[in-house]
């Protein structure tokens, strides 16, 4: 049980542990658990602890909860380390899109935890209304094509920007102006009101497939929101990640014969897909002040995302229900 501190082991009950990549495989009285180091705050781990557990009370228990010490914590800190603990679903993987009976249980699974949670009690943050994000989106790629003009000299990635972002400012505007003809607005205020809450980042390694079920784990990003824009996420994750095997519309109602949609749900849903948020996140990345990042490889991903954007297009305009 290599580094692991009697503390860690008594706390948690552990019989035996097996070092991996960046966490533990331990062995407990309560089956096989997942222990790992984690950065978050106390008061995160217990905001986190308490969505899982209310959700669990819910009917959706899938969601990797965390085991308690013996003092009745959810996490443990020796020195300036914070260990957690959470429960292995046997045997799993990260979802994978190009396969679609895993594609289709994560739509069924996102109902599932979507109908859990639409009433949160917890104190969890709110988010802000899409169109103002999209505004705001706007704003800050004017401000970026004004840097871009006013340099000296342009690297392969400005001229790429440059060429593309006047088309990519359209297609937000577009999106800005379809919302603004939904009832998004009533929606959203709606779901602040009474708590409905959005997981926010359905990557595939927060979608973990066992044989019957799929988890969703890591709520650290979640927030009381319009649960349609997760339901765009998954689909948005799901166009970017695989062949497109699966029909838009089967996604959609794969999950609302669950969790019935909203009038005009597709309308919101189409104005969401639409946003291009990748074209967004790396030209941010690239321009960010505080610079991480290798220009080659950024402007390989820039190429693909531009490469990649006609057939998205192509399958999100075949929405409809």
């Amino acid at each position: 049980m290599d580094k692991l501190s009697p503390a860690i082991l008594e706390s948690f009950g552990i019989n035996s542990a097996k070092k991996e990549k960046g966490h533990y495989l331990c062995n407990t009285g309560s089956g096989p658990m997942k222990l790992h180091i984690t950065p978050e705050s106390p008061e995160a781990i217990h905001l986190q602890h308490s969505i899982k557990e209310y959700l669990a009370k819910e009917g959706f228990p899938h969601t990797g909860r965390y085991q308690l010490t013996k003092t009745g914590q959810p996490y443990i800190s020796v020195g300036r380390e914070t260990y957690v603990m959470t429960k292995v679903p046997k045997p799993h993987n990260e979802t994978d899109f190009e396969n679609e009976t895993e594609a289709l249980k994560a739509a069924q699974a996102l109902a599932h935890f979507h109908i859990a949670a639409q009433s949160m009690p917890q104190a969890i943050q709110l988010s802000q209304p899409l169109p103002e994000i999209y505004t705001r989106q706007m704003k800050e790629l004017s401000q970026m094509g004004k840097q871009v003009r006013r340099g000296s000299r342009l690297s392969d990635f400005d001229v790429l920007f440059i060429k593309h972002a006047p088309q990519y400012g359209e297609i937000m505007q577009d999106s800005i102006n379809r919302l603004a003809k939904t009832n998004y607005a009533r929606l959203h205020s709606k779901a602040i009101s009474q708590g409905s809450l959005c997981h926010n980042a359905l990557k595939e390694e927060n979608l973990l497939a066992t044989n019957s079920d799929t988890y969703i784990i890591n709520f650290a990003e979640a927030e009381i929101d319009l649960q349609l824009c997760d339901l765009a996420a998954l689909i948005r994750r799901y166009a970017q990640r695989s062949s497109k095997s699966i029909p838009i519309n089967r996604l959609l109602e794969t999950y609302s014969k669950i969790a019935p949609l909203p009038h005009e749900a597709v309308d919101i849903i189409y104005a969401l897909l639409i946003f291009p948020w990748a074209f967004m996140k790396i030209i941010t990345q690239y321009y960010s002040k505080k610079r991480n990042w290798t220009p080659n490889g950024l402007i390989n991903r820039m190429d693909t995302i531009l490469a990649e954007r006609e057939s998205y297009e192509k399958y999100v305009q075949e929405l409809h229900f």
